[in-house]
């Protein structure tokens, strides 16, 4: 009996070693940090910037860094599901690493989770969002040093004001959405580094909105990073007895100023909207949906420091926060795919349709010669059926090597379409719909071009039970794109939608002159667009194809008398009567494009509308892997309003 209880305690111990073995370690020699936002704050709904800080104290680790928020839920009318962001880290003896991130939670109720995991180790550290968050966008003031002016704000500004310093600018564009405004003010930006100018760019042209704000210390505006913003060149510094015009605006009810001194500059790009003698004091410059606002007074100096109107003035400033998360104007659902993987052109694309054919007419003529040799008796029985068991089982074996083996099947196929809406200033919002199928089992790695503002999957609807852990997401970010990686079952797919903005310098001018219609179209981007059309005044007008470099006058004719519906309003083109070769393309148009439920299929005369497919676009998302099978779509539309004798 003392034997077997020996035995058994010997057994318990060896299972509790070998469990313990297999647990990570917990090192006491790493620790980690996490800031959140903009000094701890960041807008509910947003993407924002997180910095993480490793500092390891012991010998050197290497391991992968994770970040895991929850997206989806009942708000979102979708099963919550989790989303990975990973860098992979290595860390030296006795050194301290900080890594940002962007990371997007749909929901704050569940805490954010950072994970270091490596050979033998692991930390780990919740953080809860529910303190750190603003309903309302941020305000960014820049100044050297972080020593903030005086700013004082009128009743009805947009967010909290919150200083920071030039080394805080995130690198990543998305990271400034929850951000309204970005305000300079004796701040030198030589050591910004390109992506992070390329960041403000893209936060710009996609709804932001700089105020650079003058000084006394000229230089630091003469510098080449803030020329790339600032819509005038500074040449000086002028004094100014007095400023009318200003005060017309703001400062009705304040003391006047006299004698300040303000920069001289000259214009560049944009509009004046406050000159005094000949002097721009204030300036916008648009850049696609966003503005930049110099202003070349000093507000952290007397006299203008104590002025009465400049509160409102930079209340005024700031302006109305942009929706950076309106509405697409594009539809994309299971529906619309659906129909998609119907048509041949899809159909042949995953299916090996003239290959299977091939063997299907091998196997019949292998019959039919059997048949013909059992009817002329020149075989005995056995002999043919032994034959005919052999074309079965060759005619399969051979057809599944052939078509599962031999790589003309492709592991999957990915489509995507994507709608160029034009902006101003030769931006464009760039809408994308993404379809991987998958004919395998695998785990798949779709790459998304870096600049991109929003990446939304489409996922099942609440009750499908579908477990969180087969929609889960990993981005890795890579220098110039992103990778999103997840798992796909055969024969199933997975939908997405991307937007970013981006530089498509296409013109559209119409003008009209009694019962004509102008129209100047100057095609400066690297592509052709083709099979173009132009909807006006309840009429369709195919205009062919337009070429790269070319810019072409069109005149066409306008009716006397606008055609009527049936209740006497002025009659809608229905646009689903326009049609084209590729099936795909008229799917597309239809149902993606324009969507019948949000009203866009029926086109209204009081706007001018122009479309055209781009020929050869830019991949926006794609899959390094030969074995996927890639449909690039995109369309460029511009709506310009129609209104008589004016452009």
């Amino acid at each position: 009996m003392s034997s077997v209880r020996r035995a058994a305690v010997n057994f318990s111990l060896h299972l509790c070693l070998a469990f313990l073995a297999a647990l990570p370690l917990y090192s006491a020699d790493l620790v980690l940090e996490s800031q959140i936002g903009f000094h701890g704050l960041f807008q509910l709904g947003y993407p924002f910037p997180l910095r993480v800080e490793l500092t390891n104290l012991g010998p050197p680790v290497e391991g992968t860094l994770d970040v895991q928020v929850w997206k989806g839920g009942v708000a979102k009318g979708t099963e919550p599901y989790t989303v990975h962001y990973q860098r992979g880290l290595s860390l030296p003896a006795q050194s301290r690493r900080s890594v940002q991130f962007t990371v997007d939670p749909d929901s704050i109720s569940r805490p954010l989770v950072v994970n270091f995991s490596g050979p033998g180790i692991k930390i780990s550290k919740e953080v809860d969002l529910r303190r750190h968050f603003s309903p309302s966008p941020l305000v960014l003031l820049l100044t050297e040093n972080s020593v903030s002016p005086p700013v004082p704000l009128a009743s009805g500004a947009p967010g909290p004001l919150l200083s920071i310093s030039l080394n805080h600018l995130p690198s990543d564009s998305r990271a400034y959405h929850g951000v309204s405004n970005i305000l300079f003010y004796e701040q030198s930006l030589r050591d910004l580094s390109r992506s992070q100018v390329l960041a403000l760019e893209t936060w710009l042209s996609s709804g932001g909105r700089m105020i650079i704000l003058g000084s006394i210390y000229y230089a630091l505006y003469q510098e080449p990073w803030i020329n790339r913003f600032l819509p005038v060149r500074v040449a000086g510094l002028k004094e100014l007895s007095a400023l009318p015009n200003l005060e017309k605006s703001y400062g009705k009810n304040a003391a006047p100023l006299k004698n300040l001194l303000v920069q001289d500059s000259k214009l560049v790009e944009g509009s004046i909207l406050i000159e005094e003698r000949g002097i721009p004091i204030l300036v916008e410059r648009s850049m696609g949906r966003g503005k930049i606002l110099y202003l070349s007074l000093d507000i952290g100096r007397p006299p203008l420091s104590r002025w009465g109107g400049l509160s409102f003035l930079l209340t005024d400033l700031l302006g109305t926060p942009v929706e950076r998360r309106a509405t697409l104007q594009t539809g994309w659902d299971e529906a619309i795919f659906s129909q998609l993987l119907s048509t041949s052109s899809m159909i042949s694309a995953y299916v090996p349709v003239r290959t299977f054919f091939l063997w299907l007419l091998i196997y019949l003529i292998g019959l039919g010669l059997l048949a013909w040799l059992r009817q002329k008796r020149f075989l005995p029985g056995r002999i043919l059926a032994l034959g005919f068991l052999l074309l079965v089982f060759f005619s399969s074996f051979g057809g599944y090597l052939h078509l599962h083996r031999g790589g003309y099947m492709p592991d999957g196929v990915l489509l995507s379409s994507t709608l160029l809406d034009s902006l101003q200033d030769g931006y464009v919002e760039a809408q994308s719909n993404v379809a991987l199928f998958s004919t395998q089992r695998r785990r798949y790695g779709l790459q998304v071009k870096g600049g991109w503002s929003d990446v939304e999957a489409i996922l099942p609807r609440v009750g499908m039970g579908i477990a969180p852990k087969d929609n889960a997401l990993v981005i890795r970010e890579e220098r110039s794109s992103s990778q999103f990686s997840f798992p796909l079952r055969e024969w199933s797919y997975k939908l997405f939608r991307v937007r970013s903005t981006d530089r498509f310098p296409f013109r559209a001018e119409v003008q009209t002159e009694g019962g004509r219609l102008l129209l100047k179209l100057t095609n400066l981007t690297p592509r052709d667009l083709t099979d173009c059309w132009l909807v006006a005044s309840g009429q369709r007008f195919s205009l062919g194809d337009i070429l790269q470099g070319s810019s072409q006058v069109r005149e066409l004719p306008l009716p006397s008398e606008r055609p009527l519906s049936r209740d006497g309003q002025p009659k809608k083109t229905d646009l689903r009567e326009i049609s084209f070769e590729d099936k795909t393309k008229e799917i597309l148009f239809r149902h993606s494009f324009f969507p019948q439920d949000q009203g866009l299929s029926r086109w209204d005369d009081g706007a001018v509308l122009f479309f055209g497919w781009v020929k050869g676009d830019p991949r926006r998302v794609w899959v390094d892997d030969a074995q996927i099978q890639a449909y690039n779509y995109a369309l460029f539309r511009v709506i310009i309003p129609l209104e008589e004798g004016e452009e």
